[in-house]
């Protein structure tokens, strides 16, 4: 453990004196009347570019090294302290080390940073090992109570409906010719993403000669200073809301889709989900197969207890492409397995491609899906 902490502040310590100069070994931060407001380099901590931080973090993570995960997921915390999305991460890989005592204090720590999703942390198979060892157990129990007590200072909770627009970012195909019919790619983030980072996948498309329109989920939530975005909300204890909720994500995707065809020229259409993403795509698709040519499902799963045979059989013409990485912790593999099967059994045309990745996007198969779509 020593060895480990040590190690971990040794690296954090190189990437600052790296980013901040001679300046940041001058400068005692923990105390603030010590600090020279005209030294030179002073502030340049604040020209820190965390994206390779998390990207790094990321890959880590992905790739079972989560010592290094955890490294770069403490250098981003101490750049943002109310980053309560990286020190949940950190839990996270603290989690899966085995380190009960770290996982129980970073879970606690990115709590007070802002990280909301309580219910989450007992589901997370990140806190497997941990689970059960007693500070660990206590610490999710204190932080589930605390937040039944501030909710209930809240009064009741309704959800009521009502209309909003949201964001949508488009890219159009290289020497866009309005005149000219273009297939419509629709995009729909995971649980936590955001619009504008999906639509960054358009990079990684081998040609752009389709509409990627990638759109933002209706329901925020707060992970520490980032807002991060859901196609499902609910009340507590109420599975037919959650229902009604799913169906009106569905909805507004179709929706989005009939605005964007009104837009743009568009020919085909097709959905293109990761993660909760993919499974909103499934839905969406079956049940609103007469505007929706196929669907492109990364690292998701069919939610059949929102489906019926009938609704299964109607949809049967829909294309459907699968990806799913063989190492993906936050989905398993089997789900997609599940999600071919039903569809096979009701006469769908599906075809699966496993990559060897985790719980992404990566180039590869998407460039599969892409040219599976022009086919």
């Amino acid at each position: 453990m020593r060895a480990l902490t040590s190690l971990v502040i040794a690296v954090i310590l190189l990437l600052f004196a790296l980013s901040s100069g001679a300046m940041a070994q001058d400068t005692d931060w923990s105390q603030p009347e010590s600090i020279d407001p005209l030294a030179e380099g002073i502030g340049d901590f604040l020209d820190v570019d965390t994206t390779e931080y998390e990207k790094t973090a990321r890959e880590a993570y992905d790739s079972g090294e989560y010592r290094k995960a955890a490294q770069y997921y403490l250098a981003l915390a101490r750049c943002n302290m109310r980053d309560g999305g990286s020190i949940y991460n950190l839990a996270c890989c603290y989690g899966l080390m085995g380190e009960a005592e770290l996982a129980a204090k970073f879970v606690e720590r990115s709590v007070k940073a802002g990280f909301e999703d309580i219910g989450h942390i007992g589901r997370d198979p990140d806190f497997e090992s941990v689970r059960e060892t007693d500070i660990f157990r206590e610490t999710l129990e204190r932080l589930q109570a605390e937040k039944k007590a501030e909710d209930s200072k809240k009064g009741k909770l309704a959800l009521l409906e009502g209309s909003v627009y949201q964001k949508c970012y488009i890219q159009l195909p290289d020497d866009y010719d309005p005149v000219k019919s273009y297939t419509l790619l629709v995009g729909l983030h995971g649980y936590g993403g955001r619009p504008g980072n999906f639509i960054k996948l358009w990079d990684r498309f081998a040609e752009h000669d389709f509409v990627f329109a990638s759109l933002q989920a209706p329901y925020s939530f707060s992970a520490g200073s980032d807002t991060g975005y859901s196609w499902i909300t609910g009340l507590p204890d109420d599975e037919e809301f959650w229902k009604q909720v799913s169906t009106a994500s569905q909805d507004y995707v179709a929706g989005a889709i009939g605005q964007l065809c009104r837009e743009y020229n568009i020919g085909s259409v097709y959905l293109l989900g990761f993660s909760q993403g993919c499974t909103l795509a499934y839905l969406t698709g079956i049940h609103h197969h007469d505007i929706i040519d196929g669907i492109i499902c990364f690292a998701g799963w069919l939610e059949t207890d929102l489906l019926t045979d009938d609704d299964l059989d109607a949809a049967s013409r829909l294309r459907v492409f699968i990806a799913h990485g063989i190492h993906d912790r936050m989905v398993q593999l089997e789900a997609s397995y599940k999600a071919r099967d039903t569809l096979l059994e009701h006469d769908y045309t599906v075809t699966l491609c496993e990559f060897d990745g985790a719980h992404h996007v990566p180039e590869e198969p998407l460039q599969a899906a892409e040219a599976w779509m022009k086919e």
